[in-house]
């Protein structure tokens, strides 16, 4: 199939049926861009997340709202100033429904900042395969918005689950390595159809401008719905590669990696035109999944988590390491479709780096076929929590 059929295929709004009552769908995009005054470079996300858009089409409701349960009586009580055993403590337990524009940047005070609408303002073109929710525009070649949060608003209203900025983006993208779905069943999906992707624009960011360049932008898309959000949850993504065998930048390259699906990883290396793609287990094939996250010793100083992976695909073993400083990690919140008070908090950071490694056995011998630096990686690492009193 074709980039351009793969694209038009799956650039299509998708909650429908069940799913529009419990289900999500996101769409993620992740860019370098440079201040144009200090030269310094700094890692963007911008995100398109919509749950549950069936349950209040005309409302947002944010799951971590407190809302009393109360009766008749209860009211009575609490108009005539008096206080109600039966609601102490009580809580109103509501699915989240709303689409939220998300979008932030990692690194020391990296944040996220999160721009709700109802499900009602959300239009889609399918010809064009464009998402309009306020002034935010999603297309499959362009990205247009704003989001802003103040001091104020986050001290009425801390169900916001962000940080207090701004930050305003005119982005064209062009998917330069696409991938079709490496997970797809009827409740869950995920494709990185921009594995590798280059981006060309500005950002304004706290009032600061950073100009976006093809050339170093490091860009990376991806898809994913389904009835739940994956926990515990892992991912790393990186296009920025360097062969420590021949020197050279491996322009051409990129990883992805997602998971925990079914209790596995689901991901693809593509290596100056060799692709692996590591998905669903095929009869009479050798193919395994090892991976881990953790944080390196706390004594030691500028702390560490260490992403690994390793591979059997055949007659290739893959190994992957990336590492990030937790001082330039962020924590994300996102509501999942089952509410029950429940967020998946993400761990990731913009700036890993680390090793791959790739390996064929020739009978009893293994031989080296790359060996490479991953720079800026997305790097991420997450589990589902209650939170709250219920």
């Amino acid at each position: 199939m074709s980039s351009s059929k793969i694209n038009q295929r799956y650039d299509q709004y998708v909650l429908r049926g069940k799913l529009r009552h419990e289900g999500y769908e996101r769409w993620r995009y992740v860019f370098s861009g440079t201040n144009t005054v200090t030269s310094r470079e700094k890692r963007f996300f911008i995100e398109l997340y919509i749950v549950n858009p069936g349950i209040s089409p005309k409302a947002v409701v944010i799951g971590q709202k407190s809302r009393l349960a109360m009766s008749e009586a209860d009211l009575k009580y609490v108009i005539e100033g008096k206080s109600s055993a039966q609601t102490a403590g009580n809580e109103i337990e509501v699915k989240p429904s709303y689409v939220a524009v998300k979008a932030g940047f990692f690194g020391q005070n990296g944040k996220q900042i999160n721009k709700f609408f109802s499900s009602s303002q959300l239009t889609f073109v399918r010809n064009s395969g464009t998402f309009k929710v306020g002034d935010n525009v999603f297309s499959s070649d362009s990205l247009s918005g704003s989001v802003e949060v103040s001091e104020q608003e986050l001290r009425v209203m801390p169900e916001l689950l962000c940080s207090a900025g701004s930050m305003k983006w005119d982005l064209k993208f062009d998917r330069n390595i696409i991938c079709e779905p490496l997970y797809n069943k009827k409740m869950n999906f995920w494709a990185p159809f921009g594995a590798k992707s280059t981006f060309i624009g500005t950002v304004v960011a706290d009032g600061q401008e950073y100009a976006v360049s093809s050339r170093s932008c490091n860009g990376y898309s991806d898809k994913s719905w389904g009835q739940s959000l994956n926990s515990p949850y892992f991912h790393i993504s990186s296009a920025k590669l360097t062969s420590l065998i021949s020197g050279k930048s491996l322009l051409n390259s990129c990883v992805t990696v997602e998971g925990n699906i079914e209790g596995t990883l689901y991901s693809m290396f593509a290596i100056e035109g060799t692709t692996f793609k590591i998905k669903e287990k095929r009869p009479f094939k050798k193919q395994s999944v090892v991976y881990d996250c953790s944080q390196m010793p706390e004594s030691e100083e500028n702390a560490k988590v260490h992403w690994s992976m390793s591979v059997t695909y055949g007659q290739y073993l893959i190994d992957l390491d990336i590492y990030c400083r937790v001082n330039e990690m962020i924590v994300r919140d996102y509501e999942i479709p089952q509410g029950k008070r429940c967020l998946l908090k993400i761990l990731g950071g913009g700036n890993g780096t680390g090793e791959i490694r790739i390996y064929r056995t020739i009978g009893k011998n293994i031989e080296l076929l790359e060996h490479a630096n991953i720079y800026d990686a997305l790097c991420e690492f997450g589990e589902t929590e209650k939170v709250g009193k219920v």
